[in-house]
């Protein structure tokens, strides 16, 4: 019997919770677990679709996601309370009522999560981020920081240039300890890299607004952040797969396998790249390519938990191929903290099936399986960022 559920757990992708969040009817609590789109539009500009208004149907049906239903059983486990969506909802709020901070310190003990890699723009010092327990390490975002500083520079050079700096100071300086990139959704995976005088040409075009040339620069900078990076040994976590809600491109354009020639180029060999969410659907891809390249690693947060209900089945397709010391996990957490718990609760889960079904045929013994077990929910993440922590 392989039982991991005394390992502890890095949450290597996570975003921050929401004090507004600390209480939640019951319906709003499994909505939490939603990654698709709002049934009522609403006119108002630059209001994103997952906030739209909702109709009673819409929220039963949210009700009876997979997900949604695996956070009632696991915290009517936890509250000694009926798996009942009523139940877990009432006694969580009278939790919560009462410390939202310590509510949220029971969750992560219950699951042994003992460091988190946050994906924010908040300030390094913000109150908020002190939500989340125990070790917290940072991602700089190079989005928002393009959008930031396209307006107030004159040439793709000058924005290269503070754009490096950036990133050397939130490295070198403040202790972050990756870049996190869109490529997929703001370009799609199938770009090839683009040389500064390529970006230079297009800059102009660009700063007007121009869709095309505003790829061009991302794609540039893009090439340019995986050199930056393998400078600073930092890894680039990039978001893969499809993880719901629209999309402006092709959604085929973030299947992780349209990224090999990318990572092919001798250049980019040093440069370690984590493919975040496991480019679920397209798992298997994303375990093939850990196999071949030397320099990627497969982080499978947010599929877990949202494919929890599928999770050994996605777990077991990365594992086939990539080396088992290149998976980390993560949660996608956001908000409230039932998905981060949740997301270590069935990576356990799912962990323990797959490697039990490893030992039972003679494929690996059980030590080995607990060996790795560990290595997946800990200690690949704990080497990869050089923590002494569990």
């Amino acid at each position: 019997m392989i039982d991991l559920s005394d390992i502890p757990v890095i949450d290597h992708h996570c975003h921050p919770y929401a004090p507004d969040q600390a209480f939640l009817e019951p319906v709003s609590l499994a909505q939490t677990f939603f990654h698709g789109i709002a049934d009522i539009p609403k006119p108002e500009p630059g209001l994103k679709p997952r906030y739209w208004g909702t109709t009673e149907e819409l929220k039963y049906h949210l009700t009876w996601m997979g997900v949604a239903q695996t956070m009632v059983c696991q915290l009517s486990r936890v509250f000694d309370c009926p798996a009942d969506l009523e139940a877990v909802a009432g006694e969580r709020n009278r939790r919560t009522t009462e410390s939202f901070t310590d509510y949220i310190k029971f969750l992560y003990a219950d699951a042994k999560i003992v460091g988190t890699v946050l994906d924010t723009g908040l300030p390094i010092n913000d109150p908020i981020l002190e939500l989340i327990p125990d070790l917290r390490l940072r991602l700089f975002q190079m989005d928002p920081a393009i959008k930031k500083l396209l307006p107030g520079v004159d040439s793709y050079s000058e924005l290269l240039k503070d754009y490096q700096s950036l990133v050397e100071r939130a490295v070198r300086n403040d202790g972050f300890v990756g870049v996190k990139a869109h490529l997929a959704e703001r370009v799609g995976f199938q770009a090839r890299p683009v040389s500064e005088s390529e970006a230079e040409k297009a800059f102009k075009a660009a700063k007007a607004g121009d869709p095309d040339a505003e790829k061009t620069i991302y794609v540039a900078l893009f090439t340019a952040t995986m050199l930056l990076c393998q400078e600073l040994d930092t890894p680039l976590h990039l978001h893969s797969g499809f993880t719901g809600g629209l999309w402006k491109g092709p959604i085929s354009n973030a299947d992780p396998f349209r990224l090999a020639p990318f990572l092919a180029e001798n250049r980019f060999l040093q440069t370690r790249l984590i493919l975040l969410h496991a480019g679920y659907p397209w798992t298997r891809q994303a375990g093939q390519l850990a196999h071949t390249f030397p320099h990627l690693w497969v982080d499978m947060g947010q599929m877990t938990p949202w494919a929890c209900l599928g999770l050994a089945e996605c777990y077991r397709d990365v594992m086939a191929w990539a080396p088992l010391s290149k998976i980390v996990i993560g949660s996608g957490g956001h908000g409230t903290p039932e998905i981060a718990w949740l997301a270590a609760i069935t990576a356990k889960i799912a962990l323990s099936e797959v490697l039990e079904n490893a030992v039972r045929p003679g494929l690996m013994t059980e030590t080995q399986a607990q060996k790795i077990g560990r290595m997946i929910l800990h200690d690949n993440a704990a080497k990869l960022y050089n923590l002494n922590i569990g």
